[in-house]
């Protein structure tokens, strides 16, 4: 027997949906009263957004130990903020430079590589139509790792190029048209092994680049090699036009023939691609059909508007083959402007939406993370929950909740809706490196298009802070540099929105995890000229706040970060004059700001940095503030050395392994520790913080060799130290005692070796 249906329903609204309006008369999230002196209460508004969740700060001047405990943090937070910014991209003007896994050198600059969207590479694998002269194109183009593609506008050299390297490699990805091709060759064989290896192979596709004049045989034949070595093609497309600049250069060069390719022929072949043989059929049978292959015709479209017009075709028909020609003409004229519009609107619900955003916000992260992340979106998004009376029972009629089954979408049907997918990889945390499945758009564009569309299609903005403000306390340091991030995105669309709702409150929270991602946001916002100024401003009042140490130390964070476009001797100095205010909040600001500023350019900025902090150990205000940020950078920075065989490599202390190679850093490292071992204040961090150094030594004799010579050179530089080396010998005498639970047996017996009496 069926169990009856329920018979009553009621509703308890929860949060507007996207593509609704907030419902007038809701009440609005409560506000906390202030809290912190000199904050004004916020006004009770059903605009602004719930405060995310405070943690209380921890650590002071009588408990430091935290602040020095957080070994491969800053180097992992770093790593953690360029992949979001490579996900996010530098969308500015609507360019955006954005790319998945690969990155190409040139001298000081570094260019992230995107691999070519789905929307460009599946309608060429599966329905592009062959030139007359194919057969010999394709010859020539195996001949050679290097070939120019010319052809007219709208010709299809762009398809033809992804069609020929698709059929050699497995994966393609676009270049810049700024990248100077005669620098390309020593790029690519720089990282050879990185970029190449892949059994499938690479392709680069170089379309129109604006140095095409540079172009010579000499430079393509360098590239030969490179490109051999890395199992990499390069395809450059050149309007027919541009001619040769040697004779050399004929050679590479594949002309598609004068006749274009007839329209109708492309659109029977993605007809026939996109439907299934009898509906193509009737379709090109159907006059209305015909009209339009004919006004395309008439109108000297373009090889993609023919395939275009295909796709609208298949969208607008029905199994009979009847089709709506003014509609089918309407959407054809704004198609380019409408593509992505199209796919967002047809997402169903909040589930595919909810996750949609969130994978938006997390591109690349491993897939548990976004789909926790979809889940407390979700919640907040659906516009109400469904109270239904159940008659089922036994005991009679009960009042329950509906429930969603969580079943009803497999992830895989999930992840095509979403023209996303997933991937094994490898992932570096602080601890070192484990394997995840990742999950990211296909096309890179995505994420950032995802983000303005639910930012500004729809009237849930104070929802969307309200998650980024959860996930911004997560547990995870991945999702809480990548809610920042997006952070930084939405600051581009409403600046002065978010710091009056935003910013301001959330530079003062209590929460350092909280701070920190204001000022993360703020150096994704200041990207933008345009807001670079601003930026600044908002930075420097928090900065020259003295009645608000907490919004100071978000200004040192947001220094450390990169606002304000200062170079590093002006961050320092900055820093340096907040190291004055003895507060533990902006003392522990100070030492991650110098985290982050070091590892944009280790080896120019660390000499400067060091330099600085011993002349601060000198000035009584800003001793002690001077040795807790010492101590945060020895401990929070670490620099993987790759491994022979392949593997994760080796961690090693970032001023240590430095200091094999950078002669500046090497006078003012030795006398920091110095410093830090002799003086009373905060030592037992210290002896923490070098300990932990002798653990990473332990079993890597290189780095226990050179840790050694550090040693040595703190006992004897500039003269002999007796004070320190018994110091030194006592800190290595615990790394054996029996309460130690981790001994270092290697390195105690090393260190004694070289400073005790009687040794080397």
């Amino acid at each position: 027997m069926t169990s009856p249906s329920p018979t009553t329903t009621t509703t308890t609204p929860v949060a507007p949906t996207i593509g609704t309006a907030a419902v007038p008369g809701t009440p609005a999230p409560a506000q906390p009263a202030s809290t912190q002196p000199g904050e004004a209460a916020a006004a009770p508004d059903a605009g602004l957004p719930t405060a995310p969740v405070e943690g209380a700060d921890t650590g002071s001047w009588s408990e430091p130990g935290e602040a020095t405990s957080r070994s491969g943090e800053g180097t992992s937070r770093n790593e953690h903020w360029r992949a979001a910014r490579t996900v996010h991209g530098d969308r500015i003007g609507g360019d955006k430079i954005a790319g998945h896994k690969i990155e190409l050198r040139f001298a000081d600059k570094t260019m992230p590589l995107q691999e070519l969207s789905p929307d460009l590479t599946e309608p060429v694998r599966y329905a592009f139509v062959n030139p007359d002269n194919w057969g010999d194109l394709s010859e020539r183009f195996r001949a050679h790792r290097s070939t120019i593609v010319r052809g007219r506008a709208g010709q299809g050299k762009d398809a033809c190029a992804i069609r020929l390297l698709s059929g050699e490699v497995e994966t393609i990805y676009g270049l810049d048209p700024e990248v100077d091709v005669s620098r390309l060759a020593d790029s690519i064989a720089e990282q050879a092994g990185t970029l190449g290896g892949a059994e499938g192979g690479i392709g680069f596709l170089l379309c129109q680049p604006v140095h095409a004049a540079k172009l010579r045989g000499f430079t393509l034949q360098n590239l030969e090699k490179a490109l051999t070595d890395a199992n990499a093609r390069l395809v450059i497309t050149l309007h027919s036009e541009v001619h040769p600049a040697d004779d050399e250069l004929h050679r590479y060069v594949l002309d598609l023939p004068a006749q274009p390719i007839d329209h109708k022929r492309i659109i029977t072949s993605h007809l026939g691609w996109r439907c299934n043989d009898v509906v193509a059929a009737k379709l090109l049978d159907n006059p209305t059909v015909g009209e339009l292959i004919a006004e395309l015709g008439a109108s000297e479209a373009s090889c993609r508007s023919a395939a275009d017009l295909a796709a609208i075709i298949s969208l607008e028909r029905d199994d009979d083959g009847a089709v709506n020609g003014f509609q089918v003409r309407a959407r054809h004229r704004q198609h380019r402007e409408q593509a992505f519009d199209l796919w967002f609107d047809g997402l169903r619900g909040a589930e595919e939406r909810s996750f949609a955003v969130a994978l938006a916000v997390l591109d690349g992260l491993p897939y548990e993370e976004v789909a926790a992340a979809a889940r407390r979106l979700r919640r907040k998004l659906e516009h109400a929950q469904q109270l239904v009376l159940s008659t089922a029972q036994a005991s009679g009629p009960e009042l329950r909740i509906a429930r969603q089954d969580r079943l009803q979408t497999p992830t895989a049907r999930l992840l095509q809706t979403l023209r996303a997918a997933d991937t094994d990889e490898q992932i570096r945390y602080a601890y070192g490196t484990v394997p995840v499945r990742t999950v990211h758009y296909q096309d890179p564009d995505y994420p950032t298009q995802v983000i303005e569309r639910a930012w500004r299609g729809y009237q849930i903005q104070p929802t969307l802070l309200e998650w980024l403000g959860e996930l911004i306390v997560a547990a995870s340091e991945p999702v809480r540099i990548y809610a920042a991030s997006t952070l930084g995105i939405l600051a581009r669309y409403s600046f002065d929105y978010l710091c009056t709702t935003v910013f301001h409150r959330w530079a003062n929270s209590k929460d350092r995890r909280i701070r920190e991602a204001v000022a993360y946001a703020l150096r994704e916002a200041a990207v933008d000229p345009q807001l670079a100024a601003s930026a600044a401003a908002v930075v420097t009042s928090w900065y020259a706040n003295r009645q608000q140490p907490r919004m100071q130390a978000t200004a040192a964070r947001a220094y450390g970060a990169g606002v304000g476009s200062l170079d590093p001797a002006a961050t320092i100095d900055r820093l340096g004059r907040l190291a004055t205010i003895d507060e533990f909040t902006v003392a522990l600001a100070v030492g991650d700001a110098l985290a982050d500023l070091i590892l944009q350019d280790p080896a120019g900025t660390a000499p400067m940095a060091c330099t600085a902090l011993l002349a601060w150990f000198t000035d009584g205000r800003r001793t002690r503030p001077a040795q807790l940020a010492f101590l945060i950078l020895a401990d929070s920075m670490v620099t993987w050395a790759p491994a022979e065989d392949g593997g994760p490599g080796t961690r090693w202390p970032t001023l240590l392994h430095l200091a094999q190679s950078v002669e500046a850093l090497r006078g003012p490292l030795f006398a920091l520790w110095q410093r830090a071992v002799a003086e009373s204040i905060l030592h037992e961090q210290a002896h923490a913080v070098l300990s932990g150094w002798a653990g990473l030594a332990e079993h890597d004799g290189e780095q226990l060799d050179v840790l050694l010579r550090l040693l040595r050179a703190t006992v004897g530089l500039p003269v002999p130290d007796d004070r320190i080396r018994q110091i030194l010998i006592r800190l290595a005498a615990r790394w054996v005692e029996p309460e130690t639970l981790i001994p270092l047996p290697r390195a105690h017996q090393a260190v004694m070796a070289q400073l005790a009496p009687g040794g080397n």
